[in-house]
């Protein structure tokens, strides 16, 4: 079994990706410009919006560090390598990578902490993983694509390093959740959904890495979401996101964030994407198919793996109640004990740090459990019915007796 970066950290940043899709999910573009103060031009919000959308991002280099606080139960005892607790890092921890990034076909991501260093480097159809965690890497020679298509390459749509169709390496069978959630990722969710439910301001501007941008402020007009705000420090000179900041309703601090510490815009050196493994580590060749064989199980019953790669774990019925910043995901068919049966080691001890956290609550809807945080709760009903949303207790327990949620 391959000792990847597929059996590290390194989805935690591929999940956050998904907690970024729910809480940047609106903006609307406003008329006012940065503070008098700035040393930048003058720049309107809509023009922020429009040069974020059309971001051409050029080769650079830089560090990249996300944090979360969320306020969620603390797990003690476990091991801070295994996938289960690094995922949970996702929403109560830090993590830090570097990313070198010269195209859609050449680029490296160092997952690094105290320890060790998990990478993924793909140099034009050659792709690896690695981690120090072991002595083994993995190599997949990446599926050319057909002549003319380049996979909608970038930050916004497509392959690239920054997700979308056929994922941050292109070509078929191949994931599209790995890695990376760097700024720019997160700075384009924001730009999914432009509704009248969003007040948007340019905050003046920050220093973020030592370069001067502009902060694109959005505020979710609806009270009962527990998204106060979210801050885009934006580049003044290439509109390349820096910065992403969540803030909890009546929170000083963000409850989330992920950007760059440093960051050069020089193109890396072609030696940065030679793979060189350390003396003794032996390279196993994996099928771009054959991904899910490079997943380790950390007891239990591992997810299921589709044929392109992907992980099938999407509920049987999803529906949504609500719109906006407020908006609900219910899923139907939801069996807590099923979930968990088999669960051994860290995922364990994760699965059952959270149960016991969850409250008892009863109501019109019914009866069942509830997990609150500072940026989303969610309600589990012994009916089978899962709610979650960026909103208080409440607005689920509502939507719950809605009949779009029945």
């Amino acid at each position: 079994m391959p000792n990847s970066l597929l059996s590290t950290p390194a989805r935690r940043w591929a999940t956050g990706a998904t907690v970024a899709t729910v809480v940047v999910g609106a903006a609307v573009a406003g008329p006012l410009i940065a503070g008098a103060d700035s040393d930048l031009p003058d720049r309107t919000a809509a023009e922020l919006l429009v040069g974020l959308a059309t971001v051409d991002v050029q080769p650079f280099a830089g560090t990249v560090v996300q944090s979360a606080d969320l306020g969620l139960p603390a797990l003690t005892g476990a091991d801070a390598t295994s996938l289960p607790t690094a995922a949970l890092s996702l929403l109560n921890g830090s993590s830090t990578a570097r990313i070198w990034y010269t195209d859609g076909d050449t680029y490296r991501f160092a997952l690094q902490d105290d320890q060790s260093e998990s990478d993924l480097l793909r140099n034009g159809q050659d792709l690896y993983f690695w981690s120090s965690e072991g002595s083994t890497a993995s190599h997949v020679v990446v599926p050319e694509e057909p002549e003319g298509d380049d996979g909608g390459k970038g930050p916004f749509g497509g392959g690239g390093p920054f997700g979308g169709d056929g994922g941050p390496f292109g070509g078929e069978g191949m994931p599209e959740d790995l890695p990376t959630n760097i700024p720019t990722e997160a700075a384009s969710l924001a730009l999914a959904m432009i509704e009248p439910s969003t007040q948007v301001d340019v905050d003046g501007t920050a220093t973020v890495a030592g370069r001067s941008a502009y902060e694109l402020v959005l505020r979710p007009k609806a009270e009962e979401s527990l998204i106060g705000s979210i801050r885009l420090a934006v580049d003044g000179e290439n509109n390349m996101p820096l910065r992403v900041q969540i803030f909890a309703r009546d929170h000083s601090e963000p409850s989330f964030e992920v950007g760059f510490t440093s960051v050069s815009f020089d193109e890396p050196d072609e030696s940065t994407y030679d793979f060189t493994p350390p003396p003794g580590t032996t390279v196993e060749e994996i099928e771009p198919g054959d991904i899910d064989e490079a997943l380790p199980h950390h007891g239990g019953d591992a997810p299921d793996v589709g044929p392109d790669g992907h992980l099938d774990m999407a509920p049987s019925d999803v529906t949504t109640v609500g719109s906006g910043w407020t908006t609900v995901v219910v899923a139907q068919g939801v069996d807590l004990d099923e979930l968990t049966a088999g669960l051994e080691g860290d995922a364990a001890a994760i699965a059952d740090a959270f149960i016991a956290d969850l409250q008892d609550v009863s109501g019109a809807y019914g009866t069942g459990r509830a997990m609150t945080s500072d940026l989303f709760t969610v309600l589990l009903l012994d009916d089978g019915r899962l709610l979650a949303g960026a909103v208080p207790l409440e607005v689920l327990e509502q939507a719950a007796q809605d009949p779009a949620a029945q």
